[in-house]
This record gives structure tokens, sequence and C-alpha cells, in this order.
């Protein structure tokens, strides 16, 4: 693969949200931004490359988020605003054990300060609502399908992500792709994900995307099924055992790099936006996982997205240097068995 000399143009197309959260420590954080799009864009920042963004707004978004992301290099020009309130709300509880609750339950509502509770509104489930703040294959300009060398589609509604593949594989860049949406999949995960597979470049899923939609099937059958359906190279992140990667015919792990976490909202994204730089700059997969863990690390590090845009770029780079050093290739038979039985025996194996 071949690499021009200029600097890689990337875009993300995403949602943005806004969120509220119950943390660990008993507050209650209302208004808060955050969304794939906007974390995954900062990851790509912080590994070195300020992204384009596409996505869609409702007429009560803070115009100074995305005033913030321009003057940090971030092209927002196609970010599209929808006369209606914001369609892409969240509410996430982080309990005491470190496990999150999303939506947070009623209950917990109730017991909030009154002037609170109205704000606690999560649109996820709302199949009329919560596709309006995710944008279309239309909404990628066509002058962009020539001019970006690099795509990422965070999770989408899947009919969204089908349209965005569409339209973007009729591009001539990379084009990488986290799982579509959790309940879009349900009940044939790998026949519904078998329409897109082919046409995207780099696939970015989750282990816990398949806790849900496949509970029960290990690592090993997760990288065969989607092989089978027509996957070509698979970046299956594994949030605290690290992530692998299936790349030209071989299999690699590289861990998690080891800080507090002080809140894992977005970290996935995060990785997706710094995979996507490096990917960018190198075309080496192994180099830009590194990055990505790298800048998911950061991501975990904070709860607030834009908090990204001032990490130093030098020691994230320092980060994904000493990631890469601990990659390590491995067989197939290292994964055979049930999936946290063979990921603490990797694990062990690579201290």
């Amino acid at each position: 693969m071949t690499f021009a000399a200029r600097k890689p143009v990337l875009a993300i197309a995403g949602s943005f949200s806004i969120d509220s959260v119950l943390t660990q420590d008993g507050r209650h954080v209302v208004g808060k931004v955050g969304g794939n799009a906007l974390w995954s864009s900062l990851g790509a920042l912080i590994s070195g490359i300020a992204p384009r963004i596409i996505t869609v707004v409702g007429e009560d978004y803070p115009q100074q988020v995305l005033s913030t992301l321009v003057t940090a290099g971030i092209d927002t020009s196609a970010v599209r605003r929808i006369q209606r309130s914001h369609p892409v709300r969240v509410t996430f509880a982080h309990m005491p054990d470190g496990s999150r609750l999303q939506p947070v339950p009623e209950q917990m509502i109730r017991a909030l300060p009154e002037a609170d509770r109205a704000a606690f509104i999560d649109t996820t489930m709302l199949s009329d609502v919560l596709p309006l703040g995710a944008p279309r294959g239309a909404d990628v300009p066509d002058a962009w399908l020539d001019e970006v060398d690099h795509w990422h589609l965070p999770l989408l509604p899947l009919n969204r992500h089908r349209s965005l593949v569409e339209r973007i594989a009729a591009g001539r860049g990379l084009l990488q792709s986290d799982c579509p949406a959790r309940s879009d999949l349900a009940g044939d995960v790998f026949g519904k994900l078998a329409a897109t597979l082919g046409a995207i470049d780099v696939f970015l899923p989750s282990t816990s995307d398949f806790d849900v939609v496949a509970p029960g099937v290990d690592v090993d059958d997760i990288l065969l099924r989607l092989l089978s359906r027509g996957a070509r190279t698979i970046v299956l992140k594994a949030g605290g055992d690290g992530v692998f990667v299936r790349w030209r015919d071989e299999l690699f792990h590289l861990p998690a790099y080891d800080v507090p976490a002080v809140d894992p909202t977005g970290a996935g994204d995060a990785f997706c936006g710094g995979f996507m730089a490096s990917m960018a700059a190198t075309g080496d997969v192994v180099e830009a996982a590194a990055m990505g863990s790298a800048a998911a690390s950061f991501a975990i590090a904070t709860e607030d997205p834009l908090a990204l845009i001032d990490i130093d770029r030098g020691q994230v780079r320092q980060r994904a240097r000493h990631l890469h050093g601990r990659a390590r290739r491995i067989g197939r038979a290292s994964l055979l068995g049930r999936r946290q039985g063979g990921l603490s025996e990797l694990n062990a194996a690579n201290e």
C-alpha cells in the first residue's frame, strides 16, 4: 500500500450525544456532551490527525462544542443541524463495582432532586427518535468521496450504517467500521453483518457486542464466523483484556494500557479514532491497534471528552510505542476454549 506524502484526510460519520450520568462517587451530571463521533474524532486528534465529522445535531446542541472542535482543527462543515431537540440522549449509572447501567433505571432517577430528573432522558431505545441523530449516506458530501483517505463508522442504526457503507464504498478511501447497533442485530447477528462486511476494509467490534448479541460465543468462533461472512481485517476490542488483530492470515494480541479508570464511556470510540489516524499514516494494522489502545487509555481517565484536546501528543505516542512492543503473534490454538479462560491464559503468557 502506497501513501502520499501529504497528511491523510480522515472522516468520521456518527452521532453526538447529550448525556446525563450518575457517577460512582454519587454525583449526578446533566447535559454532558458525548457520542461516538465526538469521542472517535478526539481519539484521532490526539493520535496526530484532526478529522472531518459528519453528524446531525438538534437545535439545542451547544454551538460552543462545535466551535471548540473547529479551534482544535476538526472540520465540522458537514455537521447538519435539525429543527428539533437533540435526538441522541443517553443516561448512564456507574456502579461502585465498576459496572455500568444504561439506561439509568427509573427508581434511581426518582431518587434525584426534582430539578435534575427531567434531564435524565434516554432515547437509545426509541426507534423513531434515535436515528434522527445519525447521518445517512446522502449526508456525505460528493467532493469528500475523492478527498478522504480513511473513513470511520462508529456504532450506528443498521439502516444508517448500510446507507453509509454503500455511499462510501463508491469512493476511494479505506473504510473501517465499528459494530452497528446491537438492538438491530438481534436474531441473526452474523447474517445481518454479512450484508456489509465485504465492503468494509477493517471491522472493529468489541467482545461486549457479542456478549449481548451472541452470548457464549468465544473469541475464536467470533473471528471465524466473521471471516466466513466476508470480513477482511478484524480488530476485536476486548476491554481490559486488550485487543485481538486478525491481519494477513495472522493473529496478534496487544494488552490494554493499565491506567486507573475514571469513566470507561467513549474508550472504544477513542480507540477507533486512534487506530484510524495511525492506520491512515502507516498502513500497519498492529501499530494502529497500539495507537488505538493508547488513545483509549486517555479516554478512560476523563469524564469529559473535550479534555482530550489538551492531552500531550508525545505521551500518546509513547504509550503506543510501549504497547506495540508488547504485541504478540499468537496461533489459533491459543484461543481455543471459552473466552475468559483463553484470555486469562494468554495474558499470563504475555506477562
